[in-house]
């Protein structure tokens, strides 16, 4: 229990500092801008106040999750070098989201969009489209949070020696008091502290690791027994070349549909600041993946029998350094879940009550949209602790198929939706639609069909009837003239 200890201590002191900071940003905000003066508005988006380095810590923290810190190394720990290389090409996704998207959301930031659904409302001006993109917004986030809460109930329970139960509620009442103590801009200056807290403890831990005496040793043994692990292709060739491809557009190209990360540009301060961000981002995000995935891999010349892969990470810090110095790095995977789960939960309730409640209430006040807010959090906290209750042995493959869900409803609506000018909202939702049911169709096959992930399949599933409504659409457009 001594190690448990700094790591309250942090999580209070990071609640306070972060708190303060958004108070004293939201001032200055308000001083020097006109925008987002609306109280609920606020709460929700937080205004124009991204700078580049803020934005390269909130968008990577949000994105680097227990999924990597947790389940990256799980796997790296299962499946080897192999799995490394195929989590490297996620460096590039600050690139893609804020060089490809940024500064079309940016030329948009007059029309003070609050959240991802609200744009696509406006966009498309297809009731059943926002409809079914909050539903499928809430449901992949109450998954993936739920991946979250187990990455997080895991990591206290395998430092600290505590139960798996009290780690997860323990963190649960942690997650509640930040999101429900603040809005938006509370939520990324929390990401950005968790940020450099995760990227110092993670230096930390490599380099204990590294300074393990017996490490040269284990891990020439580890290549005798299992020569596997060091290849690019893994155990019985389990990552092989369609595996990786379309893993590398899961987790790369498909990221530009993810709208934990999007919803970050709607905040952009400026064109500079989209610049900036995309530079500190890929720097960040490279370190953020290189260092617990290769943990993991070298975790399992040190630790080689494991039953559950997911505790390679508590089980360097808990079996390397001592409780009190355990406890304080436990601080940076600890950081890593919150960074993302106080960002999902913050917009799934928000897309509850702001593209759900309001339009069926649309004179509900700013106070009481921030009260029912709050309370969705609470439900939705609750609904993903309980699927938390029953932990699998590896998270990853939950998080990365909600990353995939959420991908094939939303990837080609936002592109088209904002280089298409002409894209209809029928087209969208045929997208949408198309995309989500072929995805939940090939995820029930198993061993995966040309040991291709679904997400390829679903892509183009969707993308094929969204350009067959919109050719239709227009046909019949023109008929209709012309009769």
């Amino acid at each position: 229990m001594t190690s448990l200890f700094p790591v309250l201590l942090y999580l209070v002191l990071s609640l306070l500092v972060t708190r303060f900071w958004s108070a004293r940003q939201s001032r200055r905000t308000d001083e020097d801008s006109g925008l987002y003066t609306d109280k609920a508005k606020r709460f929700f988006i937080g205004g124009a106040f991204l700078s580049g380095p803020l934005l390269a810590l909130t968008l990577v923290a949000t994105y680097t999750s227990a999924s990597s810190f947790i389940g990256g190394s799980g796997a790296a720990y299962k499946y080897g070098l192999g799995w490394v290389w195929l989590a490297l090409i996620q460096v590039p996704v600050a690139l893609l989201t804020l060089g490809v998207l940024g500064s079309r959301f940016l030329a948009m930031r007059r029309h003070q969009h609050v959240t991802l659904i609200e744009w696509l409302d406006a966009r498309f001006q297809n009731p059943y489209l926002s409809t079914f993109a909050m539903v499928s917004l809430v449901v992949g986030f109450i998954a993936m949070i739920s991946v979250q809460f187990i990455g997080g109930a895991r990591l206290l329970s395998g430092v600290t020696g505590i139960s798996y139960e009290l780690g997860l509620a323990i963190f649960v009442c942690t997650v509640l008091a930040y999101t429900l103590t603040g809005g938006f801009r509370a939520v990324v200056l929390t990401d950005a502290l968790q940020g450099i807290v995760m990227l110092l403890g993670l230096f930390i831990l490599l380099l204990v690791i590294l300074s393990q005496p017996q490490l040269p040793e284990k891990m020439q043994l580890l290549a005798q027994q299992t020569p596997a692990l060091f290849s690019p292709h893994s155990i019985d060739d389990f990552l092989s070349w369609p595996m990786m491809l379309s893993f590398w557009l899961l987790i790369c190209f498909g990221t530009m549909g993810l709208p934990h990360t999007v919803v970050r540009l709607l905040a952009v301060k400026d064109k500079a600041s989209l610049k900036t961000g995309i530079i500190w981002g890929t720097i960040i995000c490279f370190f953020m993946t290189l260092i617990p995935h290769l943990c993991g891999v070298l975790g399992r010349a040190l630790f080689p029998d494991l039953s559950v892969p997911d505790n390679i990470m508590p089980t360097l810090m808990s079996g390397l350094l001592p409780p009190l110095i355990a406890g304080t790095l436990l601080a940076a995977p600890i950081a890593a879940v919150m960074s993302s789960v106080d960002s999902m939960l913050l917009q799934s309730a928000t897309s509850i009550v702001r593209d759900g409640m309001v339009k069926v209430m649309p004179n509900l006040s700013a106070t009481k949209q921030v009260w029912l807010t709050r309370l969705v959090m609470l439900l939705i906290t609750l609904s993903a602790c309980y699927w938390a209750l029953s932990p699998p042995d590896m998270i990853v493959w939950i998080n990365l198929a909600a990353f995939g869900a959420l991908q094939a409803v939303f990837l080609w609506p936002i592109i088209a939706g904002l280089y298409w000018p002409s894209i209809t909202g029928s087209s969208a939702l045929a997208a949408m639609v198309s995309g989500m049911l072929s995805y939940l169709l090939l995820q029930t096959q198993t061993p995966l069909l040309y040991q291709i992930h679904p997400i390829v399949p679903a892509l183009l599933c969707s993308l094929i009837f969204m350009l067959t409504v919109q050719q239709l659409t227009c046909y019949f457009a023109r008929r209709h003239s012309v009769a």
